[in-house]
C-alpha cells in the first residue's frame, strides 16, 4: 500500500484524429514498444497453435458463458498483481491499457448477446463515464484539434474487477471427430457496492478473444498458485482451460440463461452440475455405438436379468 502511494502515476490518454495513444509517466505502464513486453512467445507455449477450424468442418457446436471469480484457486492467477508492478500486469490492467492505447477494440456489454462489429464498438471515453472512473479532460497543448484525459493510477479499478465472463464454444470438428472447446471472448466484471451496500456486479465490455492473442502470449502468469516461478502466458492459460468458472448460460433456442428457469441456489447449483456433466459427456453422445458394442450391451443386460 506504501508502495502504491509512493508510485502514484498520472496516466495521460490523448485522443487524435480516431485512435488513441497513451504516455506513462511510470514504469508500471505498458509501452506502445512491444519489446518492453516479458519475453514470452508462440515458440515457449506448451500448445501448439492449431489451425483455425473451417465452418464446414463444424458439424455440431454449443456456446457457453462461464463467470470465472478471479478470487477462487488458479483463477487468482489472472487477479494479481493488483497494482502493476515494472515488468507484470495483471489480466484487466492489461486489457484496460490495450484498449486505451487503441491497440484493442472492446464491444458493448448486452445482457442475453455478443455482438463483435464495429456498430458495436465502445470508446475508450465511454468506458470511463459509464463506470465512473475519474478523469480530466483538456486540450492538448502539442497536438491540434486533440484531447488529454488524465486517470491518477489510485482510480483504475483493477482491485474491483474480481470476476471475468469467459464465452467458449464446444463443437464436433469432423477431421479429427472429437468435440474441441475454444475460448471465443472475455469480459471483465466490476464487483461494486451501491449507494444502499447492496454489492452488485456491472459486465463492463467484451474483448474478442482472437483479437487479443498476441498480447495475451506475452503476458506471462502463474500456471497455478503452488508455484509462483512456474509460469506461462496468459493465451496457453485460457487454451489449457486452467481457469474454473460456474456455467451462467448454455445456447438454448429461448436464449435463456440458467437464472430464467432456477429458481432457488439449489436447483442453479443442481443444473450447473447436469449441464457440466453433459458437456463432459458429449463424445459419446454424439455417436451410436457399434454393433459390437450393442451386443456386448445385450449380453450384459441379459446376464444382469438372469442374475436377478
Amino acid at each position: 500500500m506504501l508502495q502504491k502511494k509512493l508510485q502514484r502515476i498520472l496516466l495521460t490518454f490523448v485522443l487524435l484524429t480516431g485512435s488513441t495513444c497513451i504516455y506513462a509517466q511510470a514504469k508500471t505502464a505498458v509501452q506502445d514498444d512491444q519489446s518492453t513486453l516479458p519475453e514470452v512467445s508462440f515458440k515457449k507455449s506448451k500448445i501448439t497453435d492449431s489451425p483455425a477450424t473451417r465452418g464446414e468442418d463444424v458439424l455440431w457446436k454449443r456456446e457457453v458463458l462461464r463467470m470465472v471469480n478471479l478470487l477462487y484457486g488458479n483463477n487468482a492467477s489472472l487477479y494479481y498483481p493488483i497494482d502493476p508492478t515494472p515488468d507484470r500486469m495483471n489480466l484487466f490492467c492489461t486489457l484496460f491499457d490495450l484498449v486505451a492505447t487503441g491497440r484493442l477494440k472492446a464491444y458493448e456489454y448486452m445482457d442475453g448477446q455478443e455482438i463483435f462489429i464495429d456498430e458495436f464498438a465502445i470508446k475508450f471515453k465511454d468506458i470511463l463515464k459509464k463506470f465512473e472512473i475519474p478523469f480530466k479532460e483538456k486540450p492538448d497543448p502539442k497536438k491540434a484539434n486533440s484531447t488529454i484525459f488524465e486517470i491518477d493510477e489510485d482510480y483504475v479499478p483493477s482491485s474491483e474487477v474480481t470476476q471475468f465472463y469467459v464465452k467458449e464454444v464446444y463443437y464436433l470438428d469432423q477431421r479429427n471427430s472429437n468435440i474441441r472447446v475454444k475460448v471465443l471472448a472475455i469480459c471483465p466484471i466490476l464487483v461494486r457496492a451501491d449507494e444502499t451496500g447492496e454489492v452488485r456486479t456491472y459486465p463492463m465490455f467484451w474483448v474478442p478473444f482472437e483479437t487479443a492473442k498476441g498480447f495475451l502470449s506475452q503476458m506471462p502468469v502463474a500456471a497455478d498458485t503452488l508455484n509462483g516461478v512456474n509460469r506461462i502466458n496468459a493465451y496457453d492459460f485460457f487454451n489449457q482451460r486452467r481457469y474454473k468458472g460456474d456455467i451462467q448460460k448454455v445456447s438454448n433456442l429461448r436464449n435463456q440463461s440458467l437464472f430464467d428457469y432456477c429458481r432457488t441456489p439449489e436447483e442453479l447449483k443442481a443444473e450447473q452440475a447436469r449441464l457440466e456433466k453433459e458437456l463432459q459427456s458429449m463424445d459419446d453422445a454424439l455417436w451410436e455405438p457399434s454393433q459390437r458394442e450393442m451386443r456386448e450391451a445385450e449380453k450384459q443386460k441379459a446376464a444382469d436379468d438372469k442374475s436377478t
